[in-house]
């Protein structure tokens, strides 16, 4: 009889014990476990495609005339320089984590207008003046470059350059004055640069470049018909930053990345 009534009492007490636990359990909160992390897309850079920009900056034109043997002087005015550029790039190579490749090999054509103008005295002849207006140039090169970053390429470049000017010839002891024709020139282009692409469409850049053209004979010709020809050497040096816009061609597919909480 006694040890019934220990197992009923036993046998209660679990119940009880039981009872309670679960309704414990119903009265609290549910318990969330964390999402796994979300997988966010992240744009790769292409840099392979076209693009259109402007730019501007400055320029500076060397100018020395001689006759004969003669040194006659030189000038070395700055201006204002401004225009546009368009081009198409290919990336390739062997680079890690550069997408297609570490390697940027591009053509570019592009074009600017000056404000550029100077003068100097003869030092052989008092009173002799001869003044210079550089009016545009252009340029149509290749270019190569090395991405540092997967953004960040550096390049240099080379090709053709060509400048529009004229020249004035002045006595200001009697006033008399001789001109040339507004002519083009052709020569050579070399620089050094570097382009971020900020977006996926969006670039900026900084460029130096040297223009060379060589000495030339230029025709100074009077009002009555008179004429003489001057040797006349030119380069131009120009520092540019600008912008490019790319077609669309600089976005790549998404790559997953893991989000950060």
């Amino acid at each position: 009889m006694r040890n019934r009534l220990m197992a009923s009492v036993t046998a209660a007490l679990s119940l009880f014990a039981v009872g309670h636990a679960s309704g414990a359990d119903l009265g609290r909160r549910p318990v969330y476990t964390a999402p796994p992390p979300v997988l966010a897309p992240a744009p790769i850079f292409l840099w392979t495609g076209c693009y259109v920009g402007g730019n501007i900056g400055g320029a500076w034109a060397h100018k020395d005339f001689s006759f004969g043997a003669e040194d006659e002087g030189g000038h070395s005015p700055g201006g204002f320089a401004g225009g546009g550029q368009l081009g198409c790039d290919y990336q390739f190579g062997f680079g890690k984590g550069y997408g297609p490749g570490s390697w940027v090999v591009g053509i570019q054509g592009m074009f600017d207008g000056t404000s550029i103008s100077g003068n100097n005295l003869d030092p052989n002849n008092d009173g002799d003046l001869y003044s210079s207006r550089v009016h545009w140039f252009g340029t149509l090169t290749g270019r190569l470059g090395f991405l540092a970053t997967p953004t960040l390429l550096v390049y240099g470049k080379g090709g053709v350059a060509w400048v529009g000017d004229n020249h004035t010839f002045t006595n200001v002891l009697n006033g008399s004055a001789a001109t040339t024709e507004n002519i083009t020139r052709t020569g050579w282009d070399a620089g050094l640069g570097m382009e971020w692409m900020f977006a996926p469409n969006w670039s900026v850049w900084v460029e130096y470049d040297h223009m060379g053209f060589g000495t030339k004979d230029l025709t100074f010709t009077f009002p009555d018909g008179d004429f003489f020809s001057e040797h006349v050497k030119q380069s131009v040096d120009k520092v540019l930053v600008g912008v490019n816009w790319r077609f669309n061609f600089g976005k790549g597919p998404a790559a997953p990345v893991v989000a950060r909480y």
